[in-house]
């Protein structure tokens, strides 16, 4: 038997408003929340995929550099980036 259930993602909670119609999700007004924070970026080059960077943002340094820490005690390279969050309009621009 083969049933498909519709499930909404864990995110959503079940908000069920129709955000696609072009409409922006902040205005400009709520431009400020954001703008200016800055943020950690900790990149994590992982031991399975050399390659690879594992990226988590931290919003303050002490954890982002404990992070830091353990991945060095466990022989991983790692580093930090510093960020500022700049907000992005919904805006169309035509």
């Amino acid at each position: 038997m083969n049933e498909t259930k519709k499930m909404t993602p864990a995110g959503n909670q079940g908000h069920s408003e129709n955000l696609s119609d072009g409409t922006p999700i902040l205005s400009p007004a709520h431009d400020g929340l954001v703008s200016g924070i800055y943020v950690a970026v900790v990149q994590i080059r992982g031991d399975h995929t050399p390659k690879r960077f594992r990226k988590r943002v931290y919003f303050n340094l002490p954890s982002a550099q404990r992070a830091i820490d353990r991945a060095t005690m466990d022989g991983l390279e790692a580093s930090i980036v510093l960020c500022q969050l700049t907000p992005v309009s919904g805006a169309n621009d035509d």
